[in-house]
């Protein structure tokens, strides 16, 4: 399969960059600005050739594993408090008997 001469696949940016395959997805999952969009061609990912200097500078932005880490054990700390508080109980409410329905059987 051939593919355009501008596009590099992200094994060869991972190898260049000397960063792992991971941490170039946590990298754009992570919403640095100014990070390049990639090129998804049949399920791979590949970048530009122009972007590859705007990568490594968002790349130098990336705070690493421990913040991404922390910032999703954070959001799940707060689901399970929200979950966890007591919610308010529901009054139950005595029925009523309604006579005209028994009329009717």
């Amino acid at each position: 399969m051939k593919f355009p001469k501008d596009l590099v696949p992200q094994k060869v940016i991972a190898e260049d960059l000397c960063v792992s395959l991971v941490t170039l997805w946590r990298a754009r999952q992570s919403g640095i600005p100014g990070f390049p969009a990639p090129v998804i061609f049949r399920n791979m990912v590949f970048w530009r050739k122009a972007d590859l200097n705007q990568l490594e500078d968002a790349l130098l932005k990336f705070e690493g594993r421990g913040r991404f880490e922390e910032r999703r054990e954070r959001s799940e700390r707060i689901a399970k408090l929200a979950k966890a508080q007591p919610q308010p109980k529901r009054v139950k409410r005595p029925r009523r008997t309604d006579e005209r329905q028994r009329d009717l059987f």
